[in-house]
């Protein structure tokens, strides 16, 4: 009998610790049981991006000799490194290249016990952590978090209760905040007054002290968005191959749990949800014939091929809260309006490099477009078209870039920026601009200058303005 007790016993603290070799993700999260001294800014293909110094730890580690670390930087130079400890012990110090997802491997001749901690020194520009895997053992017996903390346990929901954004968090990556005693907790997105949402390939965590029946979403889905759901079965508004807006667009039915996670694959964007504890609401997630068009973009596909010969830009970092910078790249034929997010330095924004464009919100992208309508048009954008009003000159036809790249590349005396994307309805946009000696430019970047561009469009207790330098026009070209 004793020994059967002493058998268990041994099995059971077997049991505690994982196998000689593990490998830890770091897509769309922080693994369980690792901490960050400094969070990462996102999430993306690339892993946790960090634009400061941290150090990530994960205790419980035992008869390690090897750790193997898959990560990326977009500097030049080495100035950037990562170091790994067991304890008090180094596993050495190596200077990260310029590379997508290089593998840094780090050994010691003896097994090692303690914590792990990677040591991230951030010079400039990103570091990534995609992947870690360890040669050894760790204690998987850690206590997952409680994502309760910090919510009343006897608080009385309301029938149902409705989760809105209340405050901008700006960029902050990953967010938390609570609204009506539930959690909202998202890896990737931006949050406004307006709105919060999860961004492509990210997740949107709901917590509560009660368990939940049912959730609806009145917002925004990006086109061909698919998700997953941790609990329940999921129900789509009909959409017809289009974006929709300010609408019934996403459902979870038949939760029974206090803990829903959504995994989104493109952008949900949320201006209410609405959390049903009693039953499954008695909404037609399922119809909507004719769901309304967030798009205002030409069915025909062009191929257009510009050069540019003007740009104005605005560091939009202390209206939006987080790091932004609005380009404004104008010909005799076209204009071209991009958003940009890039961690100000200084006095410099928009290092050289390649900016993927989508919707991640994350810093070194271009912000994908979320279209337009009768009032406005969202960056990025191709405008097409003059037509010469009495007042300035009015654009229409509008492009909506949603992916490809924007790169900004260093020249003698000033800077080139190549682009070459496409738009919504599968239009190709190349355009080039490169500004010559004398225009702003500052080693490596892009001076901020802050100026207003030829025209916008801007609504004001219900009316549409155009907005030309520091004047006002009502839509029949009145000054107001």
């Amino acid at each position: 009998m004793k020994r059967s007790l002493l058998i268990l016993f041994a099995l059971t603290a077997l049991l505690r610790f994982a196998s000689a070799e593990a490998q830890f993700d770091f897509l769309t999260a922080l693994p369980k049981g690792w901490t960050a001294t400094v969070a990462p800014n996102g999430y993306e293909e690339r892993g946790a991006q960090f634009i400061a110094n941290s150090e990530l730890s994960l205790p419980g580690v035992n008869n390690v000799t090897e750790v193997t670390i898959v990560c990326s930087t977009n500097i030049e130079g080495e100035v950037n490194s990562i170091e790994v400890k067991i304890g008090d012990t180094s596993l050495g110090v190596q200077k990260l290249p310029k590379a997508n997802n290089q593998t840094l491997t780090f050994k010691h001749e003896t097994a090692l016990d303690g914590e792990l901690r990677i040591i991230i020194t951030r010079t400039k520009k990103s570091v990534w952590i995609r992947s870690v895997t360890i040669d050894g053992t760790y204690d998987s017996s850690i206590e997952d978090e409680d994502l309760t903390e910090g919510l009343d346990a006897a608080y009385s929901y309301a029938e149902p209760t409705k989760v809105l954004s209340t405050d901008s968090l700006g960029s902050k990556l990953p967010y938390t905040f609570t609204c009506n005693n539930v959690k909202v907790i998202a890896s990737m997105g931006t949050k406004t007054a307006s709105y919060f949402g999860a961004n492509a390939n990210s997740t949107l965590t709901l917590v509560t002290t009660r368990k939940m029946k049912a959730l609806v979403v009145d917002g925004f889905l990006r086109k061909g968005f698919t998700a997953s759901a941790s609990a329940g079965t999921i129900a789509y508004k009909t959409s017809d191959g289009v974006d929709i807006e300010e609408a019934e667009v996403l459902a979870v039915m038949d939760i029974d749990t206090n803990i829903v996670t959504l995994a989104c694959d493109k952008q949900l964007r949320c201006h209410e949800v609405r959390i049903y504890f009693e039953a499954n609401p008695e909404v037609d997630i399922q119809g909507g014939s004719e769901p309304y068009s967030y798009y205002y973009e030409p069915e025909q596909v062009r191929a257009f091929d510009l050069q540019f010969d003007s740009l104005q830009y605005v560091d939009m970092t202390a209206n939006l809260g987080y790091a932004c910078t609005s380009l404004l790249f104008t010909s005799g034929e076209a204009e071209l309006t991009l958003a940009v997010f890039a961690p100000t330095d200084d006095d410099t924004i928009l290092p050289v490099g390649t900016y993927p464009i989508n919707d991640s919100y994350a810093a070194n992208t271009v912000q994908a477009s979320p279209g337009g309508d009768e009032y406005m048009d969202y960056p990025s954008y191709l405008a097409t078209d003059f037509e010469l009003g009495e007042n300035s000159n009015w654009l229409y036809n509008p492009y909506y870039i949603v992916s490809g790249t924007l790169e900004v590349l260093a020249m003698e005396g000033g800077v080139a920026f190549i682009l070459n994307a496409t738009s919504y309805n599968g239009s190709t946009i190349k355009a080039a601009y490169m500004n010559g000696k004398g225009e702003p430019y500052v080693e490596e970047a892009v001076s901020p200058a802050y100026v207003i561009p030829h025209a916008t469009k801007m609504l004001r207790d219900g009316q549409l303005f155009i907005r030309q330098g520091n004047k006002c026009f009502g839509i029949n070209g009145e000054e107001k």
